[in-house]
C-alpha cells in the first residue's frame, strides 16, 4: 500500500491511497465467489451462475462491495502507520477501482492542529472587585419585603397605582377581526407593573369592585403573546375586587423570620457579606476570561471545521432551551433568526474549543491530574443538590458514561486555578457606576467585533461563490 500525504490547511489533510493490485484482485475473487454461490439469475441453476454474467448484471455491486472492505482497512492502517488521529468521519474525495489494477483513493481527513505552547505563566491581570454600595443593601431588603407582603381588600377608595385589580374580561379582535372572542375569568392586573400594557392601567385605575370598563388595546407587532402580537382588541372588564399589597415592617421580627439573625442590623450585615460574595465571585469569573483572552491572543491556530459547526449548534441547542425556560412561545423560537444566531456564535465557538485545547495541554504539560478525593467531593456536591445518594450518582453517571466529563471539567478548572496562581495579579476596587460603564463599553465593542467578523466572513463567502461562478464560466467558454 503507498500512502502520499498532502496538508490542505492545519486541521485537514489528503490522504491518496493506493492499495496493490494483486489484494485486490484478491478481494473481486472473494465477492466473485460469495456472488456466484448467492445469486439467483433467471435461466441459471443456483451457484452455476457464470461469472461472465455475474460480471456484467453486477458490476457496480462488485465494484462496491470491493471498495467497501478495501477502503475502511487501508485507511485504518495508513492513519496507524502516520500517527494520524482523525478527529471526524473522513471525507472520500476520488475512488477508482478497476479489476486488474490497483485501487486509489483520496480520503480528507480532518485533525487537531499542532501548536507550541507559549507563555502561560507570569501573565498580568487585574481582579476588580465592586464595592457594595448601602444603596444596593437597601434595594435588597426592599425586595425581600416586598415578596413578603400580603395581598389584603382595599377598603373606603377607588384603585390607585400599585393596586392588584382582578377582573373578568372579554376581548373582541378589531385588526384583524376574528369570529373567537378572548376571555379570561379572574385577572389579577397589578396596576402600573413592569408588562402591564399601559391602556390596562389608565382604564383599570380609579375603580371598584362592581365597575364595568371598556377599553381599547393595540398591541405591538414585538408583544411577546404571539395570539395579542400587532393586534388591537375592544375589552369589556368586569371588576371583582381591588386589593392592594400590605409590607411587613422592617424590624427585628421581620430579621428573625427570614433568618437574618436577631436584628436588622445583623440582616443589613449577612446581606452585605452576602452581595460582596457575589461581587468577588463575579470579578473572580472576569478575571478568568481575561487571562483566557490573553492564552488565546498568544497562541494562533485554527480548530477542526467539524468540531466548530458541532460547538455552534449545541451552543445554539442551549440558547433555545433557555428561551423555552422564560416561557417564549413554541413558534416564536422556531421563527427566531437562527442564521443570524448562528453566525454569530460561531466566533464564540471557535474561541471556546482554542481555549479548551490550550488549557488541556498546559495541563498535561504541568502533569496536572484530578485526584480520587477531588472526584468523590464534587459526586458528594452533585447527590447533595440532587437530594440523592452518592451510590445513586456514581451508577447514573456510569450509565451514561458521564464520568469522564466531570473529571474532564474538574481537570480544566484545576488547570485555570494553576494559571491564575502563577499570574501576577492585581486587585482593584472599583464602583458599581464603574463597572456599569465598563460593562456597557465591552458590550460596545464585543457588537462591533462581531459585526466585524460577520462582514469579513460574508465577504469571503461572497468572493468565494464569484471566483466559482468565474471558474465555471471560463471552463463552459
Amino acid at each position: 500500500m503507498e500512502v502520499a500525504i498532502a496538508d490542505v490547511s492545519q486541521c485537514a489533510k489528503d490522504l491518496t491511497i493506493e492499495v496493490a493490485a494483486d489484494e485486490v484482485k484478491a478481494e473481486f475473487e472473494k465477492v466473485y465467489d460469495l456472488y456466484s454461490r448467492n445469486v439467483k439469475v433467471p435461466g441459471f441453476r443456483p451457484g452455476r451462475v457464470p461469472r461472465s454474467v455475474i460480471k456484467q448484471r453486477f458490476n457496480k455491486e462488485i465494484k462496491d462491495e470491493v471498495a467497501g472492505e478495501i477502503v475502511p482497512h487501508a485507511l485504518s492502517h495508513a492513519l496507524q502507520d502516520h500517527k494520524l488521529r482523525a478527529i471526524a468521519e473522513p471525507s472520500l474525495l476520488d475512488l477508482s477501482v478497476v479489476e486488474g489494477e490497483p485501487l486509489k483513493f483520496t480520503a480528507r481527513i480532518e485533525i487537531l492542529a499542532e501548536f507550541d505552547l507559549g507563555a502561560y505563566k507570569g501573565l498580568k491581570a487585574t481582579r476588580r472587585t465592586v464595592k457594595v454600595a448601602e444603596e444596593e443593601v437597601e434595594q435588597t431588603i426592599a425586595r425581600l419585603q416586598e415578596s413578603h407582603s400580603e395581598v389584603v381588600p382595599v377598603e373606603g377608595r377607588p384603585s390607585e397605582p400599585g393596586d392588584i385589580v382582578s377582573i373578568n374580561i372579554v376581548g373582541k379582535y378589531v385588526d384583524p377581526a376574528e369570529d373567537e372572542d378572548l376571555k379570561t375569568d379572574g385577572l389579577d392586573v397589578e396596576l402600573g407593573a413592569e408588562g402591564v400594557q399601559q391602556e390596562f392601567t389608565d382604564n383599570l385605575t380609579g375603580v371598584s369592585a362592581g365597575d364595568v370598563r371598556t377599553f381599547r388595546v393595540v398591541y405591538p407587532a414585538d408583544f411577546t403573546s404571539e395570539g395579542l402580537a400587532g393586534k388591537t382588541l375592544d375589552f369589556t372588564a368586569d371588576v371583582i375586587a381591588v386589593r392592594k399589597k400590605e409590607l411587613p415592617e422592617l424590624d427585628d421580627e421581620f430579621a428573625r423570620q427570614l433568618g437574618y439573625g436577631e436584628t436588622m442590623d445583623e440582616m443589613r450585615a449577612q446581606i452585605r457579606d452576602d452581595l460582596q460574595n457575589e461581587a468577588r465571585n463575579r470579578a473572580d469569573a472576569a478575571l478568568r476570561n481575561a487571562l483566557v483572552t490573553q492564552l488565546l491572543d498568544l497562541h494562533a491556530f485554527d480548530v477542526p471545521e467539524s468540531l466548530v459547526t458541532e460547538q455552534t449548534y449545541k451552543m445554539a441547542n442551549d440558547f433555545a432551551n433557555s428561551l423555552a425556560r422564560m416561557g417564549l412561545p413554541r413558534n416564536a423560537i422556531k421563527n427566531w433568526d437562527w442564521d443570524s444566531h448562528l453566525k454569530e456564535s460561531r466566533g464564540r465557538a471557535v474561541n471556546d474549543l482554542r481555549a479548551s485545547l490550550i488549557i488541556s495541554k498546559i495541563g498535561s504539560t504541568e502533569n496536572l491530574t484530578v485526584t480520587d478525593e477531588e472526584l468523590e467531593s464534587e459526586l458528594v456536591k452533585i447527590a447533595v443538590q440532587a437530594n440523592v445518594s452518592i451510590d445513586e450518582v456514581k451508577a447514573s453517571l456510569t450509565k451514561e458514561d458521564a464520568l469522564s466529563s466531570i473529571q474532564n471539567r474538574l481537570l480544566y478548572e484545576k488547570t485555570v486555578a494553576f494559571i491564575i496562581d502563577s499570574s501576577e495579579i492585581t486587585d482593584e476596587e472599583i464602583t458599581a457606576e464603574q463597572a456599569q460603564a465598563e460593562k456597557e463599553q465591552a458590550e460596545r465593542e464585543r457588537a462591533e467585533k462581531a459585526q466585524a467578523e460577520l462582514a469579513a466572513r460574508e465577504t469571503a463567502e461572497q468572493e468565494s461563490t464569484e471566483s466559482s461562478a468565474e471558474t465555471q464560466a471560463a471552463q463552459q467558454s
